[in-house]
């Protein structure tokens, strides 16, 4: 017999300020070309939790134009596509888009990602977690790595010459919308230097929010809007001596060409605040270091000590209200085999705080604590604080 198949042409059209910009070989997708599509500018939104700020970052603004076309596209290729089941002509290849795509835009300066949320990201409501979003701009960032520094590379050569690596010292992360199952959230990120001290890293978030159309047979109406943003505070770790170092200077001088200076993605008046201790009346729950939570710096993986701090959030917070905020103090390291303690609490503000007029919001202190230590200072381990709002 004679093999038909009709293929719908898919859109791989490329907008030029993609096109000229090119991929590291080891983050280019493993079988198929980048698909992009122009987007229009998205300004950012400010969020309605205290302490945020309406950025000023084009990077916001104008987010890299990778594709967020919807898994629909698969379906409706495979839905045209006519083959002669009893043609046993081996089949041609559909070529359909890229789920994972991973560019590097604005001159080389921000590295953009797009994850779908997967089926075990999502909770009993089918949207994304904190822990699901803190896991992706972690994912992110270290393949942001990769593109500038080589493949398995997490930090440049003269760091690792000199057996430093880079571990997190404060996270704050900001969610305005969760994304649900089957979404395709992409992630901004990008870095700059302060000093030999530290370097900030950003990262701002968007999904393209796809329901069904009122019109018959029409396509799903789409939206692209922002998940979040967060920013962080870095620092060099020497592992042999493990604890901190300096940023030595070929590394600073390396990130001239490589950072994206003064647009913070929280706004120019984003302040770090004093994060406060839990109470003596705090919900205590513990857990042992599994290898599982160890990450290839021989300490529990940051996404993880996130996960422990919000499993010490009584279940009638979760209930009724909705997780929006949260900032993270990592003061020590866990290792394998040590038992940490997560402790929360509702905050209790100085008086004068005027967080304590705001009804619908709550705030919640974290800490996690190694057992077995009696001293406070080498026990903590994390202090966080998160952001609840009324649902």
């Amino acid at each position: 017999g004679t093999r038909r198949a009709r293929v719908a042409s898919i859109d791989a059209s490329v907008h030029p300020s993609i096109a000229s910009m090119s991929m590291s070989s080891a983050l280019a997708p493993a079988s198929a070309s980048l698909a992009v599509r122009p987007r229009a500018n998205t300004p950012g939104r400010p969020s309605t939790i205290r302490g945020s700020q309406t950025s000023t970052s084009s990077v916001r603004r104008r987010p890299s134009r990778c594709s967020l076309a919807p898994v629909r596209a698969i379906a409706t290729d495979a839905k045209e596509a006519e083959v002669d089941a009893n043609d046993d002509t081996p089949a041609e290849v559909l070529e359909v888009p890229e789920w994972h795509s991973r560019a590097l835009v604005r001159d080389g300066r921000v590295f953009s990602e797009t994850f779908p949320v997967r089926f075990d990201e999502v909770g009993a409501d089918k949207s994304a977690t904190m822990r699901t979003v803190a896991s992706m701009i972690q994912e992110c960032a270290c393949n942001h790595a990769q593109g500038i520094w080589g493949r398995a590379q997490s930090m440049p050569a003269d760091m690792l010459k000199d057996n430093l690596v880079w571990v997190c010292t404060r996270l704050h992360l900001q969610i305005d919308s969760y994304p649900r199952w089957g979404d395709q959230v992409q992630v901004n990120t990008w870095f700059e230097a302060q000093g030999r001290l530290a370097a900030r890293r950003d990262w701002s978030l968007y999904y393209e929010d796809c329901r069904p159309s009122a019109v018959k047979d029409a396509e799903p109406e789409c939206e692209i809007k922002p998940v979040g943003r967060a920013t962080s505070v870095w620092v060099a770790f020497n592992l042999a001596k493990r604890r901190m170092a300096r940023i030595p200077q070929a590394v600073v001088d390396l990130f001239q060409n490589q950072q994206l200076c003064d647009e913070p993605v929280m706004g120019p008046d984003y302040a770090v605040v004093k994060l406060p201790e839990t109470g003596p009346d705090a919900h205590v729950a513990a857990f042992q270091v599994r290898r599982r939570d160890m990450d290839m710096n021989g300490h529990v993986n940051n996404v993880v000590y996130t996960e422990w701090l919000l499993e010490g959030v009584p279940e009638s917070m979760w209930a009724e209200h909705e997780l929006k905020e949260i900032e993270i103090e990592f003061r020590a390291e866990a290792t394998f085999g040590e038992t940490v303690e997560t402790r929360c609490d509702a905050e209790v503000y100085e008086e004068g705080d005027t967080r304590a007029d705001e009804k619908h919001v709550k705030h919640m202190a974290h800490q996690l604590m190694k057992q077995g230590d009696e001293n406070p200072k080498t026990a903590e381990v994390v202090r966080a604080r998160t952001y609840w709002v009324k649902k």
